[in-house]
């Protein structure tokens, strides 16, 4: 069997359980914090981590999902995740990873303050249409309702 579909590489090492070294600067950034966050999950009781180390396991979550993308954007990082996984971790991450969660949080700070908000939302034809479906499904009072809460900007 020689599809080409499945000739496509994994991110993840399958052999190690880890993701695969990358040339992207930005993915492999993301792979050195995945790294020293999980090495730091790994050595903290269970019960720990669900009560004292949930923004750190949620940033691992988002950047597992951004690596296995292959793009840094997809893990939709926050500067409050980054802020409150370095609360928990400060003392025990390794020097790299603890580099580079301070590099993304000074970089993801830099670019929330420069993007600009959005002074009204602006409504596309598949917001009409999904609109429309909702109160077609739903009935039209509880549609609007529904719908002006998905659609308002945050």
């Amino acid at each position: 069997m020689n599809n080409p579909s499945l000739r496509h590489d994994s991110p993840w090492n399958t052999e190690l359980l880890l993701p695969r070294v990358t040339d992207n600067h930005q993915l492999l950034e993301l792979q050195i914090l995945l790294g020293g966050l999980q090495l730091v999950l790994s050595r903290v009781h269970p019960a720990f981590v669900a009560t004292r180390f949930t923004a750190t396991r949620q940033l691992t979550l988002r950047l597992i999902r951004g690596i296995e993308y292959d793009d840094a954007q997809k893990a939709h990082v926050g500067s409050s995740d980054l802020q409150r996984t370095l609360n928990e971790t400060e003392k025990s991450l390794d020097p790299g990873s603890l580099m580079v969660l301070r590099k993304l949080l000074t970089q993801t700070l830099k670019d929330e303050q420069t993007a600009t908000p959005l002074a009204h939302a602006e409504f596309t034809y598949s917001d009409f249409i999904a609109e429309e479906q909702l109160a077609a499904k739903f009935g039209n009072h509880q549609a609007e309702q529904l719908g002006s809460a998905v659609l308002a900007p945050h």
